[in-house]
């Protein structure tokens, strides 16, 4: 098979979006290599990461199709929900998350948006970036053949809690699906003496709420809200956090839980979305309902106050999730797509 991927993303500002990409490609390399297919990456602009480049202008539906026929592509894949509209070859989409059509009313109304995901389902085939995405296509009755890809954690953390700061974390940004207010409600109603939450994430149309939430509940310093940070302050804010939480509507992945969870740090997780899926096969209490401020401040309770309980999930975690092997990935796509 000789596949065409859209690369456009390698080039982007750092996200979870960017580093599947990075690993797609890296995965797909590799089969390249071993001589198990054809491989090309287009891009738009001058860069090492892309073997043709193609106009930016009409790039998704116009340039990628007529170079997927002038280089004898037999598939083009495209790390997005999106695929050209008209195309002689064959379109494969990536589909991270459709939680703006499970629960539309959590997301910013984006019209666009939900027709190109729905115009991506109609694809012959589809691959998706975990299974429970896979499953949510099709209890929406979007798609019923869609390729699953094993992916968990992507980046490897070498946790190392600071005793003499300790801190909750929880990686999301200020939407809300994300659930970031009733988290900080929580949070007020458990005894949280010597630590401090740490809520990571760009500013988004959740912020009003959080900032309110904040200051009306008077957590003072015991809430930090942080955004912006460069590389290295954002791994050395994963790697020594105490513990991690993650309370959203819904997640496709959620790349900063698995990461954690992989090195081994205690967490607890929304039973709904990825996660919830995830952990819905252990045997331990680790997930609460993400609309129960009583759940949420359970969970936290336990996260910070209970030493069995973190040994335990830290253990499960460690047995459970491991870092991706994205030729693994790369292998799983393939021969999904040619079964």
């Amino acid at each position: 098979m000789k596949l065409l991927f859209d690369g456009r993303l390698l080039t982007s500002k750092p996200s979870g979006v960017r580093d599947i990409t990075l690993g797609l490609v890296g995965g797909f390399r590799q089969l390249a290599r071993d001589g198990k297919l054809d491989f090309v990456v287009a891009g738009d602009r001058e860069s090492d990461e892309f073997d043709i480049i193609l106009p930016s202008k009409g790039f998704m539906h116009l340039s990628l199709p007529l170079a997927a026929v002038r280089h004898g592509a037999n598939r083009i894949m495209v790390p997005r929900q999106t695929v050209p509209f008209i195309s002689a070859v064959r379109s494969i989409p990536v589909f991270m998350d459709i939680g703006f059509l499970r629960v539309p009313e959590f997301y910013s109304k984006h019209l666009i948006r939900d027709l190109t995901t729905r115009y991506a389902a109609r694809s012959r085939e589809l691959v998706a970036i975990s299974e429970y995405t896979a499953n949510e296509l099709a209890k929406a009755g979007l798609s019923n053949s869609v390729v699953p890809l094993p992916i968990q954690a992507i980046h490897a953390i070498a946790w190392t809690p600071a005793p003499e700061d300790r801190y909750l974390l929880c990686v999301a940004a200020q939407e809300p699906h994300k659930n970031l207010a009733r988290l900080v409600q929580a949070w007020s109603e458990v005894d949280v003496a010597g630590w401090r939450l740490v809520i990571c994430g760009r500013p988004g149309a959740a912020t009003p709420e959080l900032r309110d939430t904040i200051s009306e509940l008077r957590l003072g310093e015991s809430v930090q809200v942080v955004s912006g940070l460069d590389d290295d302050a954002y791994a050395s804010l994963l790697a020594k956090c105490s513990a991690y939480i993650q309370p959203s509507f819904d997640e496709g992945l959620c790349i900063p839980a698995l990461d954690l969870a992989a090195a081994g740090a205690p967490t607890a997780v929304s039973e709904l979305g990825n996660l919830g899926f995830l952990y819905g096969n252990s045997q331990i209490s680790s997930s609460f309902d993400p609309y129960s401020v009583s759940s949420i401040s359970k969970s936290i309770e336990r996260l910070l106050h209970n030493e069995e309980f973190r040994q335990q999930i830290s253990m499960w975690n460690r047995e459970n999730v491991t870092i991706t092997n994205w030729e693994a990935v790369a292998e799983a796509a393939l021969g999904g797509l040619l079964n």
